[in-house]
């Protein structure tokens, strides 16, 4: 059954939330890395991809959402060619 488009709405702005979330705890995991007298760059090499992985992915849900909200929660017929 298809998800009714502010039930999408919603759950996207739930998951760009939660994302951010991650995004400030592991950017403070790198700074507590950075600060040791030693650093492992095997993981902060792992940490910055894990953050990079989450900007791609906040800046993904963020043009969905922009794309929702201006639609003012109306879905357009897709294409089907």
């Amino acid at each position: 059954m298809p998800e009714s488009p502010r039930i999408k709405l919603f759950s996207l702005k739930v998951r760009t939330a939660t994302l951010r979330q991650r995004q400030i705890e592991l950017k403070a995991r790198i700074m507590e890395e950075l600060k040791r007298p030693a650093p492992c760059s095997t993981t902060l090499q792992g940490l910055k991809r894990r953050k990079l992985r989450i900007k791609d992915d906040l800046a993904r849900h963020e043009g969905i959402l922009r794309t929702l909200e201006s639609m003012g929660g109306r879905r357009q017929p897709m294409d089907v060619a």
